[in-house]
């Protein structure tokens, strides 16, 4: 067989190969979510004049066909494999003893002025003599992995918060933690992982902490793995939960409604993180009616914060959660009466590096 008779061969096949999969994908139904990336895919666009004639349509459809492709989790999965092998990384995303990790950026040092600018304008307006003011810093997974080669320089972040913030008391919670008390699949730590930190923040803040029992809710597939298609194995989202959380009660601003501590509706969102405290909220309450203590305390916190606050609960009989990525601080004085409280700035690195959506 010479060459041009192998040629047209395999030119036939790739054409029938490319066609079968047209009409495969024609004849098969259009997803309207993909799961695997927490998103609305991209449905047929809408034939009209006007989208013909400004290329809308053209646009759409191009988009449309990348998204509805047939088997395209399983291409991703395979593409994510080669690129592990061939690169050590996708998508800025690697593997590390089965932890799915982002790769570090450089540290942004006018992302952390801009957050301590915004910390200092809450002090002045709102803070006084009557207040005890802390703030923490959460590290982020790559912490615990690129010691010997860190992109993010992270003394220096911690240097910078502390020459900023040098009125403020710092609870450096970095020694206390470990890769292994961070989930798999996401950004975020583990709950369960996180009552030897409330227990340190309660020496130094000084409020009553207590003990828990730890129930686990539900299988747990991250952020990343979502966006590193490969198996690792698998999460769960526990709770650390006893008879004050039980008891007592979250009021929502956005709502105006009382919810649980654990909003276990959540489980069947594509963020079971979000069991903790609802998720994003901008302003909610947490109330212990039972409460023996006469202290309050305010946090402003990101969504690390959200399962490591209710862990407090005993300490405190009202705990108000600011998130100012959806709130602006020029209004808070509407909502909350600052006298006499306990004040926590509490941020994880990844937000302290990328401050622009901090209002």
């Amino acid at each position: 067989m010479n060459d041009k008779i192998k040629n047209i061969i395999v030119s036939i096949l790739f054409l029938g190969l490319i066609i079968g999969l047209m009409f495969i994908n024609i004849f098969t139904k259009d997803n309207e979510i993909s799961i695997s990336e927490r998103r609305k895919l991209e449905q047929f666009p809408k034939l009209t004049f006007n989208t013909l004639i400004d290329g809308t349509f053209f646009d759409k459809f191009d988009k449309y066909t990348t998204d509805q492709f047939i088997k395209r989790d399983e291409f991703r999965l395979l593409k994510a494999k080669i690129e592990l092998k061939t690169k050590a990384n996708y998508n800025n995303l690697y593997l590390y003893n089965d932890y799915i990790v982002s790769n570090t950026y450089p540290l942004n040092e006018k992302s952390i002025v801009r957050v301590t600018n915004k910390i200092n304008y809450i002090k002045t307006n709102y803070l006084d003599e009557t207040n005890n003011i802390y703030y923490s810093i959460i590290p982020d997974k790559n912490y615990f992995i690129n010691k010997n080669n860190l992109k993010l320089d992270y003394d220096k972040l911690q240097q910078i918060m502390k020459d900023r913030l040098s009125s403020l008391n710092y609870i450096n919670i970095f020694p206390l933690l470990t890769l292994e008390d961070y989930y798999k699949t996401d950004t975020h730590w583990k709950q369960e992982s996180l009552e030897k930190v409330a227990n340190y923040f309660s020496g130094k803040m000084n409020f009553a902490t207590s003990s828990y029992d730890v129930k686990t809710l539900d299988e747990f597939k991250g952020v990343y793995y979502y966006q590193l298609p490969v198996k690792t194995e698998k999460d769960y989202i526990k709770i650390l939960t006893n008879d004050v959380i039980s008891n007592s009660y979250v009021y929502n601003y956005e709502t105006s409604k009382k919810e649980s501590v654990y909003n276990l509706n959540k489980l069947s969102s594509l963020d079971k993180y979000d069991v903790y405290l609802s998720g994003a909220v901008s302003l909610i309450d947490i109330v212990n009616e039972n409460s023996t203590s006469s202290k309050e305390l305010i946090v402003f916190r990101d969504s690390y914060g959200s399962s490591l606050i209710p862990l407090f609960i005993n300490g405190y009989k009202k705990i108000t959660v600011v998130d100012t990525r959806y709130i602006s601080p020029k209004i808070l004085k509407n909502y909350i009466d600052f006298k006499d409280k306990d004040v926590l700035f509490i941020y994880g690195v990844i937000l302290l590096n990328n401050s622009v959506s901090m209002k």
